[in-house]
């Protein structure tokens, strides 16, 4: 007998709920139904998902492999239930992109697109993209430079220099041409990404900047926010603070020596949609973007 979907669905809650009693209460079935469910589906597979005990379930090596399949499994087929049945246009173009590039990514996207066209974001990580492109999850990607698998068609986006960001009212912000020293004995934000990240908290830490002052943000937005309003000194693309920058909010520093740090954007596809308009009308932009100055 082979797998499932409501396999899938029950192993999932299983997962979410860390119990099979919880999950069977989730869904509304038996609690002897759900522990039949998983030992079939074990017995398929021929694997321990979970390791039992008194106080719940936790999952095996093999079943935290299970887990993305399962998801990606269960994704696909409501997105396949929804496009089927649409009459009033075309599907909808699926996007993936990590949270802190959405800004960049997505309206470029809108941009491509003629209006009878909707979209659907995902918030993902580099590998995550590539895993939905080549399972034919999401039409496009947005990654960081990195593995190229066969199949997937890379355009390398202009890079998007990182740069130095403070409050208008911030010390430093009145000094003209400020070294990396003067930013020791203040906060300091930053999120982890791009080619040179490395190497510059190696020239901050030599220049006396202490990971006690350090704040490291999962995306770019936090980084903002605490700059606008906590006097932090963030370091974020250029592009995300551009709208903060032109209506005064932000100040950008002229740190010298400036900033060795980029974040090299990718659009990503599969190769077997290179005709296809959204694509077409992609590269188009891409190749606009990197002409322009």
């Amino acid at each position: 007998m082979g797998i499932e979907t409501s396999d899938m669905t029950v192993f999932l809650a299983v997962v979410q709920e860390g119990s099979f009693g919880r999950a069977a209460a989730r869904l509304m079935v038996s609690q002897p139904a759900v522990s039949e469910r998983i030992a079939r589906l074990e017995r398929t597979l021929d694997a321990e998902l979970f390791t039992r005990s008194t106080r719940g379930v936790t999952l095996t090596t093999s079943g935290e492999r299970l887990v993305p399949y399962a998801e990606r499994t269960l994704q696909l087929l409501a997105e396949a239930a929804e496009v089927t049945s649409r009459d009033d246009g075309p599907p909808p173009v699926r996007i993936a992109v990590h949270v802190t590039f959405a800004h960049r990514a997505v309206p470029m996207v809108l941009e491509a697109l003629s209006q009878q066209h909707h979209i659907r974001i995902r918030d993902a990580h580099s590998d995550e993209v590539i895993t939905m492109l080549l399972d034919g999850v999401v039409d496009v990607g947005f990654v960081l430079a990195g593995t190229r698998p066969a199949g997937l068609t890379f355009v390398r986006l202009p890079e998007d220099p990182v740069v130095a960001v403070c409050a208008p009212r911030h010390p430093v912000a009145s000094q003209q041409r400020p070294t990396l020293r003067a930013l020791v004995g203040h906060r300091v934000a930053l999120n982890r990404w791009g080619a040179g990240a490395e190497r510059f908290l190696g020239e901050l830490t030599a220049a006396g900047v202490s990971d006690n002052w350090l704040t490291e943000c999962s995306d770019a937005a936090t980084a903002v926010f605490l700059a606008t309003r906590h006097d932090h000194i963030a370091f974020v693309t250029r592009s995300i603070v551009r709208d903060e920058l032109s209506a005064g909010r932000l100040t950008e520093l002229a740190l010298q020596p400036p900033t060795p740090w980029t974040v090299p954007l990718v659009l990503a596809y599969r190769k077997s949609d290179d005709s296809l308009p959204v694509i077409t009308a992609l590269k188009g932009l891409t190749k606009r973007g990197a002409d322009q100055p």
